[in-house]
Order: structure tokens, then sequence, then C-alpha cells
């Protein structure tokens, strides 16, 4: 588990805002407590209703600009949610930057996505930014430890689940992805660039010898965040579409690292996983 920091105060979030749910869970759950926000969206990832929230777009290469809008509305604390595609660092060249910061942002890009993660953040603590994570906006949404569904890991799956976590951090470690399912102690995939959803179709499309069914369930879904990685970014995150998948591809359930997988809708996942008869198990990564 990751060491407890000190959260400095705070009054004015600034959102990096990609697509999906969670941008706009972070707004709501700012404004609740007091505090204004500014959305600097990603137009062309962003699909929530933004009324009643200040914002402005920006393309995933407008870093700069990015920085300045913050510093024009007063933002002291920023923080990063939803899902973007990875940029063409390739032939990047983020305007305003200065040179040392963007040959050290294209150095990172080249190195994997954790590093490139850790370059963006460095760059906006370097603008005199506090950077946070959902779990010190939004502590709710994150997985806690032990069961969040009424069905519990049966004792054919507990080996499976073990497993599944292993590889999941395994991976992790390596940066290519956050997930992984495992079946009788068969590896049958692991996530990489292409997400998850497409992960688990792909095992619902594999011969039910090697999986379970609606019937019959068998095999585990692991999901856990990269081992060492900055925790304040690029959290996995798990909405009740999950739950669906995993459950179209005859799993038994989910076994998530807490503290560390972002849950969107909790009482919707919840009610999925127990309409469908999964197990969701929290556990600590090692």
């Amino acid at each position: 588990m990751q060491v407890d920091r000190k959260v400095p105060i705070w009054e004015h979030l600034g959102i990096v805002a990609g697509g999906g749910l969670l941008p706009l869970i972070l707004a709501r759950e700012a404004s609740t407590n007091g505090k204004a926000v500014n959305v600097a969206c990603f137009h062309e990832f962003t699909d929530q209703n933004w009324d009643g929230f200040q914002t402005r777009n920006f393309t995933p290469e407008e870093i700069a600009p990015i920085l300045s809008y913050f510093q024009e509305t007063g933002v002291d604390t920023v923080v990063f949610g939803g899902q973007v595609s990875r940029p063409d660092f390739g032939v990047y060249n983020p305007e305003g930057l200065k040179p040392l910061d963007r040959s050290g942002l294209l150095a990172a890009a080249r190195q994997g996505d954790d590093p490139l993660l850790r370059s963006i953040i460095t760059l906006f603590e370097g603008s005199g930014f506090t950077v946070l994570g959902t779990a010190d906006i939004a502590p709710k949404h994150m997985m806690p430890m032990g069961y969040i569904s009424n069905c519990k890991v049966p004792e054919y799956a507990l080996d499976d689940a073990r497993f599944a976590s292993e590889i999941a951090q395994k991976i992790g470690a390596l940066d290519i992805g956050q997930g992984a399912v495992v079946c009788d102690g068969v590896v049958l995939a692991v996530e990489a660039q292409e997400g998850t959803a497409r992960m688990l179709a792909r095992c619902a499309e594999l011969p039910t010898e090697l999986r379970g069914t609606k019937e019959h369930r068998r095999g585990v879904f692991a999901k856990t965040a990269k081992p060492g990685q900055d925790r304040r970014i690029d959290l996995p995150v798990l909405g009740v579409s999950t739950i669906e998948d995993v459950a179209h591809a005859g799993l038994a359930g989910l076994v998530l690292e807490a503290g560390a997988v972002i849950l969107l809708e909790v009482e919707a996942i919840k009610e999925a996983a127990d309409r469908l008869g999964l197990f969701i198990l929290g556990v600590e990564a090692d």
C-alpha cells in the first residue's frame, strides 16, 4: 500500500479532463466541498455536460496554454482525470514550454507512459500548482479493502485470484498494463494498449473449455496500479460496463487493489455485481 502523505490546504481546483465520468465526479466533489473549479477539457475526448462549471477547450498537446489558463483563473491545485489517447510525441513540440521542459518531456515519452506522466506532473508542480489525485478529492470512489459485493470468492477461484493479481502487478511493473485474467491457473489475457474492454472481449471469444459460462462461472479478472507509479495520475478506473464485460466473459469475479482502483458509480457497480452473481474483492497489492 502507498504511504500516506499530507494533503496541503487548497481552495481552487483545476481539472485536466479527458473522457468518461471521472472528471465530472471530481468537479462535483470539489464544488460540494465549497471549492472553486475550472476545467481544462480535452475537447476531442470529454463527453460530459459541464453546465455550471467554468471550462475551456484544449488539445492534449497544449500543456503550456493549460498552465496559463489555470494561472489566469487563480487555480492553486490540479487533478487529472479521464481517458485520453496518447499524443504522437514523435512530432510533438509543446508550444510555450522552455527548451529544457520540452526536451525532458520528449525524452520521458520515449521511456513509456509512467515516465511521461511523471514528467507532466513535474511541469505542473514547477509552475506552482499542487497536484493531487482522485483519492484526495473523492476518496469514497476508491476501492476499499474487502468485499463490496454479496457474492464471495468461491474456494475453487482463490488460486486464480492470487495468480491474476500477481500477473497484473508484474505487467504493471513493466509498464505494459494494469489488468489480467486467469482461469484454472491459465493466463487467458493481459491488458496492454487495447484497454480493459477489448481484453475482456477477447476472453469472451475463447472456447468455454478455457473459461467459465453464465451457468458455471470460472476465472478471475484482476486490476492493480502499476507498482511504484505516482498514484495521483493514471490509476485504473472501473465502471458498470466492466462488471458487465466480466460477466459476459463467464468469469466468477474481480479482485482489485484496494486504494488504487477508482470506482465510478459505486452503488451501481455493487448492484450489477450482485445481479450478475460476481464477487468484487479489494486486496492489498502484496
